[in-house]
């Protein structure tokens, strides 16, 4: 009995060896599937340049490289400048999986500009970390060849009350400098205040974006209410309020300038409050002279002295910041601070202390000559 049930099972074990190896096969097939192909998941991107968050360059363009790394094939690959998707990538994009480092032109604007890579595979989309490239070129005499160069020059003296001999003096002598400099000039003196609107209208709308503008005032200015203010020649103040209405505020001419010209440079050189005729006002001598402009970027303002104290007319032609502005304005390689600096160390041998203060910043360098 034992041995015809043995016997048995072992007939039915070969009649149907197939079956059984099939159970096996199976088995085994579904264990490799298994230990080579794992998980899928979105496209990893790492950043090679830039590698900082934030960096600074000073050229137009810059090329942006990423490694990205992803089990799927990549479908589909994207920069984004300023949150504007560039075609350069999309053109020339090739699928591919494994890992691979990719690369970008970008041209960049002067000032901040964020950038963002996308990545696509059949599982989703990746976006990688923003990076922030600060533009800010180099501005030179060569590097605006071909940029309009202009300057406006207003020198008010023909004052009823408070007359000064030397702005026109001054305004002449910088018109002479800065034409020879590639500026055009546009010059005028001894303005009311509507031809000083109708001037700085036709200034502004002329300056145009991506150039080099100059404002050079020389007159008599006023501060209120921590205001600067150019005074025109028939301007008379009775009191604190009325300067507002009558005076032209420096703070409109540095933001119609930065507006006009947002990607150049603009530069004023304020050669006024040589003194305050109204000593009467509760805000007179003693106060301090400027308040802080703090300009945009791109907009530089050299004044002919410190806070709280004046600029003077000096006993010669010219008053005492200009005489020496005119001297070292137009020596090669100099850029705007080393000009201020010489103008002071100028005025110190001289034996006169009127340092000259600054406000603001350009992009970059700026050199009125250049070898």
């Amino acid at each position: 009995m034992k041995i015809s049930l043995l016997f048995l099972l072992l007939l039915l074990f070969v009649s149907d060896p197939l079956a059984a190896q099939q159970s096996v096969t199976i088995s085994a097939r579904s264990d490799w599937v298994s230990m080579q192909k794992g998980p899928s998941t979105a496209p990893t991107i790492a950043w090679k340049t830039p590698q900082p968050k934030q960096t600074t360059e000073h050229t137009l363009v810059y090329t942006a490289t990423v490694f990205i790394q992803s089990a799927d094939a990549v479908t589909q690959l994207q920069f984004v400048h300023n949150g504007n998707e560039l075609t350069g990538q999309q053109r020339g994009f090739k699928r591919f999986s494994g890992s691979q480092e990719v690369s970008d032109v970008i041209p960049l604007v002067v000032g901040s500009n964020e950038i963002y890579v996308k990545a696509t595979n059949a599982i989703g989309t990746t976006i990688s970390e923003r990076r922030i490239i600060l533009c800010q070129p180099e501005i030179t005499s060569k590097s605006v060849q071909g940029q309009k160069r202009l300057a406006l020059i207003v020198a008010n003296g023909n004052y009823t009350k408070y007359p000064l001999k030397n702005p026109p003096n001054d305004g002449r002598a910088v018109r002479q400098q800065l034409e020879k400099l590639g500026f055009t000039v546009v010059y005028k003196e001894n303005l009311p205040l509507r031809d000083l609107k109708q001037t700085f209208d036709s200034f502004v709308t002329n300056l145009g974006s991506n150039n080099v503008g100059l404002f050079y005032y020389a007159g008599h200015g006023l501060m209120v209410g921590g205001e600067n203010y150019v005074q025109p020649v028939d301007a008379d103040p009775k009191a604190e309020p009325d300067v507002e209405f009558e005076c032209y505020p420096l703070r409109q001419i540095i933001s119609r300038m930065a507006y006009a010209n947002p990607k150049g440079a603009n530069m004023i050189f304020w050669d006024a409050c040589r003194n305050n005729p109204y000593r009467s006002w509760r805000r007179g001598a003693g106060e301090l002279t400027f308040a802080p402009v703090q300009p945009a970027v791109g907009t530089m303002i050299v004044f002919a002295t410190e806070p709280g104290k004046q600029a003077y007319d000096g006993d010669q032609e010219n008053g005492l910041f200009t005489s020496e502005l005119v001297k070292h304005i137009g020596q090669p390689n100099v850029d705007i601070f080393e000009l201020v600096d010489r103008i002071d160390q100028g005025l110190e041998n001289r034996g006169f202390k009127q340092p000259p203060y600054l406000e603001g910043r350009l992009r970059g360098k700026f050199m009125f000559k250049a070898d």
